[in-house]
């Protein structure tokens, strides 16, 4: 071996050492970056063939400078981030729900139902007091509030959870797009020359990791170094280009008319539609498509159970006018629902339309001719030969006997005799006849479009009914706001297999919370379980890819010493040559 070998030696060890001292002093200044993956360099001994010797030493090689990575943890590391990206959403979804409901506080909804049915068992025992009318009435409105609120929160919630959906589509889109230039410069560094870009592949790995917490991917990498990325079947990065989920706002309706705008996503190079089978896209997605929906309905069958039972009662009771078909609850079929459940107009305006008198019997009435054969007394005058396209005619139920002033709502049946065929024709409410049920005046219609009455000669009409014989009991009476009060008590929820109806409202509602607090605690126990498993995959995969700084100043030592090493050889050979110059 020559001195200017030996020149050549202790140059590349000066190199190595070099290397080396940079390579851990970049770990260093980067150990509190996240992501970031220790580096080591890789030597060999090079040597040259030496016809007398054969190998002889040439120095040593740094082919390499490496990421301590493993891959495996890497893998368990991102499929435990999307389990708990979807229990962190379903975890905070469900903390969301149980605030809105906000229960057991006095102001929530299961304190004001209570008092709702209270207020009626005081108005039972004081159904002449104005003191009782306005709390019940008071009671009420609180109560019909709170369930327009509940509904008004869920609302708002979903269409943050939509709001959320967008972001996160975005966010998806944003990831692909980076990995994809990632995908680029790895290709474009390594290549055939198989030269590590170690810090890009750094930062494609952060990239999966966050969108791993995001949806549930399947991913490679190919032959060139670049990553593709799938999830569910649908290609989201392949070795060309990323591929994105398009979004578009569908508006739809609701069973009670609320008009809600949600995102929907499709995939871009498809069409299909973007379904996530897990992580936070997933859990997002069943909030707002099952989960709030889920109570919604809930809440709304309470509502309407609430509106259908009062009003059945009160408007067969008597007001202390001695009205009676007031309605309690708003009957318009528009607010038959929790978003909209509303006081009647009539109550809220005057206390005294409350009814809390139940009155006489029940009984039916018999058939009765309203018109004998062959007279016509409620048309005034002859149709036309061509009956006109309507025309309208009074027929006050007071007339055929006092007490029939008290017939129970719905329970009027009218049919007539056709004098041609000899058929009897049942009359139905709305399209052949209205009813005013405070007058107890029936208003028939003749419509030349509808045939009804296209022939009155010998036209007979019969009705039938149900009242109350003995009519209103007085100021005193406060049957009906205890049948009212009673409600509570009564199963009028949750049919079982044979239709029979097993729980009351309180029950009903009480089940509702538990099926939420049941939720809420699995989601809260998956959370936790996943929290665990993924920090002990995190200090797994931190002890292999983590800097220690107590290791990294050792090994900085020991390139340290090599290259002092590597300089007194150098300096040696140096020294040999200036002798053998001089002389």
């Amino acid at each position: 071996m020559s001195l200017f070998e030996g020149l050549n030696i202790a140059t590349r060890g000066l190199a190595a050492a070099q290397m080396g001292i940079n390579v851990s002093g970049q770990n260093m200044v980067n150990a509190n970056v996240e992501g970031y993956s220790r580096k080591r360099i890789e030597q060999n001994a090079d040597w040259r063939k030496d016809a007398a010797y054969g190998q002889m030493g040439f120095g040593v090689e740094v082919y390499a400078v490496n990421r301590i990575r493993d891959q495996f943890i890497d893998r368990l590391v991102n499929e435990e981030l999307t389990r708990y990206g979807y229990f962190s959403v379903k975890d905070a979804a469900y903390n969301r729900i149980e605030s809105i409901f906000h229960e057991p506080d006095d102001a929530a909804l299961n304190s004001l139902m209570n008092k709702f049915w209270n207020s009626w068992s005081d108005l039972a025992n004081n159904p002449d007091k104005a003191g009782a009318r306005e709390t019940l009435r008071s009671t009420a409105e609180t109560m019909v509030g709170q369930f327009q609120y509940v509904m008004t929160q869920m609302r708002s919630y979903q269409n943050t959870i939509n709001d959320e959906i967008e972001a996160r589509i975005n966010k998806i889109n944003e990831l692909t797009t980076s990995i994809d230039h990632c995908n680029r410069v790895v290709t474009g560094s390594e290549g055939p020359r198989k030269s590590n870009a170690n810090d890009t592949r750094d930062q494609r790995d952060k990239l999966l990791e966050e969108l791993a917490q995001l949806i549930n991917i399947d991913y490679y990498e190919d032959e060139l170094g670049a990553v593709i990325v799938s999830t569910s079947g649908n290609m989201l990065v392949s070795a060309a280009k990323n591929h994105e989920i398009l979004m578009r706002h569908v508006a739809y309706d609701s069973d009670d008319g609320y008009q809600h705008s949600r995102i929907e996503a499709t995939w871009a190079l498809t069409g299909k539609e973007f379904v996530p089978t897990a992580g936070e896209m997933k859990a997002l997605m069943d909030i707002r498509d099952i989960e709030i929906p889920k109570y919604q309905d809930y809440i709304n069958s309470l509502a309407r159970t609430m509106i259908t039972e009062v009003n059945k009662i009160h408007q067969n009771a008597y007001a202390l006018t001695g009205m009676t078909f007031i309605d309690f609850f708003d009957p318009d079929p528009n607010k038959f629902n929790a978003s909209k459940i509303a006081i009647s107009a009539a109550v809220k305006t005057n206390i005294n339309n409350i009814a809390a008198a139940a009155g006489g019997q029940k009984v039916s009435s018999p058939t009765i001719d309203v018109l004998p054969n062959g007279v016509d007394p409620i048309i005034i005058g002859p149709l036309t030969p061509t009956p006109p396209s309507s025309a309208t005619q009074l027929l006050d139920l007071t007339t055929f006997a006092e007490d029939y002033r008290y017939i129970s709502k719905n329970t009027l049946e009218i049919s007539y005799t056709d004098p041609i065929s000899g058929r009897t024709m049942q009359l139905h409410e709305g399209k052949d006849y209205d009813i005013d049920w405070h007058t107890a005046q029936i208003t028939f219609k003749y419509s030349a479009v509808d045939n009804a009455f296209s022939d009155p000669t010998g036209l007979q009409v019969s009705i039938k009914f149900d009242y109350h014989e003995s009519g209103f009991g007085g100021p005193a009476d406060g049957d009906a706001a205890l049948l009212i009060s009673q409600l509570r008590d009564k199963a009028l929820m949750q049919s079982d297999v044979l239709g029979k109806t097993t729980q009351t409202m309180g029950q009903f509602y009480a089940g509702a919370l538990g099926r939420l607090g049941v939720e809420r605690n699995e989601a809260a126990a998956g959370l936790d379980t996943r929290t665990y498993a993924l920090q002990q995959l995190k200090n797994r995969q931190d002890e292999v890819m983590g800097v220690a700084i107590d290791e990294e100043m050792a090994i900085m030592m020991k390139y340290e010493y090599t290259y002092q090493a590597s300089a007194r050889y150098f300096s040696t050979i140096n020294s040999m040559l200036d002798t053998l110059l001089n002389m």
